[in-house]
């Protein structure tokens, strides 16, 4: 059984709207607007060139990664864990086109009838667990080996244009941006790693990289408010940056008054990014 709980919490929200709660719903069509989608091919290209580019950063990372695990080095494979999550945090701004790669990279154990126990958990999360909270190397070596082989199965998909459209990559955005504050805001995220600003930071870089092929079709209203909600994400974790460093201060050390930040600006760049997909008719 694979990862549901993003579309869990796309479901929730939808139905929150439905019932007439005061909640922008994300309101995806049933079927999706043939002629609008190939009006755009070139924006959906674009931001395909830019996922093609992080993913084959990702491989010699999750190389790296099985390595430093390999090595018998507990502290070189949490450093080398820490160096390799970037790149598909972006990337998971499509996971609902992959949904099968998405799980088997970044499923976490509530996703699985049977948590931790599924033999269907893998992926990102199952080694975090196995370094940070138990240090045995030897367990997470199988699925360093394993994450490898779900890294070519996800370039695949990338590579394949067939799988992604305007809509459904707005879809993926606003899923995103809303699972930020909704539900990684929690910390829920890297639970055993304490490195859940260093995944906002990305996810927010991802969603960002795929809108801006397609300001370039809305009005200045609508940009400059996207914008100045990105940047208010980003202003947000700043000082959470480590100079020199992949990883940031863990999210452990994060005040209440800052998650507030947090959560505040990750909600209005979501609703930044449901009015240019509404401007854009794609809603």
């Amino acid at each position: 059984m694979k990862s549901k709980i993003r579309s869990l919490v796309i479901g929730v929200v939808a139905m929150v709207t439905v019932i007439g709660l005061n909640f922008t719903s994300l309101s995806f069509a049933a079927t999706p607007d043939l002629a609008a989608n190939k009006a755009f091919n070139a924006e959906v290209e674009e931001g395909l060139d830019y996922f093609r580019g992080l993913v084959r950063e990702q491989m010699p990372l999750v190389k790296d990664l099985r390595a430093a695990i390999a090595s018998g080095n507990l502290a070189a494979a949490k450093q080398a864990y820490v160096d390799s999550r970037p790149p598909y945090e972006q990337i998971e701004v499509f996971a609902g086109s992959f949904e099968d790669e998405d799980s088997d990279i970044d499923a976490r154990p509530y996703g699985f009838d049977d948590g931790e126990e599924s033999p269907d958990f893998k992926g990102f999360h199952r080694i975090e667990a196995y370094l940070y909270r138990d240090g045995d190397l030897r367990a997470a070596l199988s699925y360093a080996d394993g994450l490898i082989d779900s890294i070519e199965a996800l370039t695949a998909k990338l590579d394949d244009s067939s799988n992604f459209s305007a809509e459904s990559n707005f879809e993926g955005m606003v899923a995103l941006v809303t699972e930020v504050p909704a539900k990684k805001i929690s910390s829920e995220e890297e639970t055993w790693s304490d490195q859940s600003i260093l995944i906002f930071d990305n996810n927010w870089k991802g969603i960002y990289s795929q809108y801006k092929p397609f300001a370039s079709r809305l009005p200045s209203k609508v940009t400059n408010r996207v914008d100045a909600a990105y940047q208010a994400c980003m202003a947000s974790i700043s000082k959470f940056k480590i100079p020199g460093q992949v990883g940031m201060t863990p999210y452990s050390q994060v005040s209440v008054a800052d998650r507030g930040k947090i959560s505040a600006s990750a909600y209005e760049f979501r609703s930044a990014i449901l009015e240019a997909r509404d401007a854009l008719g794609l809603g």
